[in-house]
C-alpha cells in the first residue's frame, strides 16, 4: 500500500448543501499528494450521510465515512478520528465549504517546512465584523496567557498526525485547536504561519 501523506478530517453537522463542494475542494487541491479523507457525520438530522455515501460510491475516491449517533462536538471528533488516520499529516477541513481550493493548496504546499502550519486571514478576512471581533479577542487572550504571537488559532491547521495523538487536547469545544497549538509550542515544536483567504 502506498504511503499516505495527508489525512483530511472533515466534520459535518447538517451540511447536505455544502459537503460535496467541500470534498471537491480537497480533491482539486491535492495534486500528486497521496491522501485520504475521513468524513465524520456528527449526528446530522438532514441527508448529509446519504449524500456522502452516494459520493463515495460514485467517485471511488479514498474517502471513509464515520457516523456519530449523536452530536459529540468538533474537538471530540477531531481527536477521536486522528487515531484512524493513516497519513503522516492531519488537517481539518470544515464540512461547510469555507475553505476554497486555493486556501487548502496554499497550506499543504508548506508541508514539511514546520511541525505546524497555521493559517490566518489577515487582510483577506471575509467574515462579518462581529465574527472578526470575537476572533481577535479570543486570539488576544490566548496569546496573553501563553506568551505566544499566533495570528489565528482556529481553522485548517496542518499538523503531524503523531503530534495530534500525543498532545491531544482535553477541550472538546471550539477551543481544542488553541489548546493543542499552545501545548505543542510549549514542547518546542516548530510552526509557520500562512495567510489564506476564506469564503
Amino acid at each position: 500500500m502506498d504511503k499516505i501523506d495527508i489525512t483530511f478530517f472533515v466534520p459535518c453537522f447538517n451540511e447536505e448543501k455544502n459537503i460535496v463542494k467541500t470534498l471537491e475542494n480537497i480533491i482539486n487541491s491535492v495534486g500528486n499528494i497521496k491522501y485520504e479523507i475521513l468524513v465524520c457525520d456528527d449526528g446530522s438530522k438532514d441527508n448529509t450521510k446519504e449524500i456522502v455515501k452516494n459520493y463515495i460510491n460514485r467517485e471511488k475516491k479514498n474517502i471513509i465515512l464515520y457516523e456519530n449517533d449523536k452530536n459529540l462536538g468538533i474537538g471530540f471528533s477531531y481527536f477521536k478520528y486522528s487515531l484512524e488516520a493513516k497519513g503522516e499529516y492531519y488537517m481539518l477541513i470544515n464540512g461547510d465549504n469555507v475553505e476554497p481550493s486555493i486556501t487548502i493548496k496554499k497550506i499543504i504546499n508548506e508541508k514539511g517546512k514546520a511541525d505546524i502550519i497555521i493559517p490566518y486571514f489577515g487582510t483577506e478576512d471575509r467574515r462579518t465584523l462581529i465574527r472578526k471581533f470575537i476572533s481577535h479577542l479570543f486570539t488576544f487572550v490566548i496569546n496573553l496567557i501563553s506568551f505566544n504571537s499566533i495570528k489565528y488559532y482556529n481553522g485548517p491547521v496542518l499538523h503531524k498526525t503523531e503530534n495530534v495523538r500525543l498532545y491531544r487536547s482535553k477541550t472538546y469545544g471550539y477551543g481544542y485547536q488553541a489548546e493543542l497549538i499552545t501545548t505543542l509550542l510549549m514542547s518546542d515544536k516548530s510552526y509557520l504561519q500562512v495567510q489564506v483567504i476564506n469564503t
